[in-house]
């Protein structure tokens, strides 16, 4: 599945050992994707999803609602820059967006054992 959204929690894998992998977007890249990559949107943020709508040309709903990702899933992620006051506008919004693509893969033993290693490191050092 292909998602559209407005952040990315650790959280929303369903694996814990899944690796995030992403890659920033310019604007334009953005609505290419957003036009033809069938994304389905789950933005939390009312103005956000004005917003995205008027920056695209295509409806953006508003959609409050959690996901579960799996290795297959993709999403374009919309965040920003800096905190924005009460009741945004256009122009406040667009100045701070960023945009990526994300992509999941599994991670490998090796890189396991790594963090296991890197854990054990941490408690050595504690004690």
């Amino acid at each position: 599945m292909r998602y559209l959204c407005n952040g990315f929690s650790l959280a929303m894998p369903r694996d814990p050992n899944t690796k995030p992998i992403p890659y920033a977007l310019t604007e334009q890249e953005f609505v290419n994707l957003v036009h033809h990559g069938n994304f389905k949107p789950i933005i939390g943020h009312k103005q956000l999803a004005e917003c995205l709508t008027r920056l695209t040309g295509k409806n953006i709903p508003f959609n409050r609602r959690g996901i579960t990702l799996n290795y297959e899933d993709e999403i374009l992620v919309v965040y920003l820059t800096g905190r924005l006051p009460e009741n945004p506008s256009y122009v406040e919004y667009k100045g701070r967006l960023n945009y990526a693509y994300v992509r999941f893969e599994k991670q490998s033993q090796l890189e396991i054992e790594k963090t296991l290693n890197n854990l054990d490191k941490i408690t050595m050092e504690a004690i």
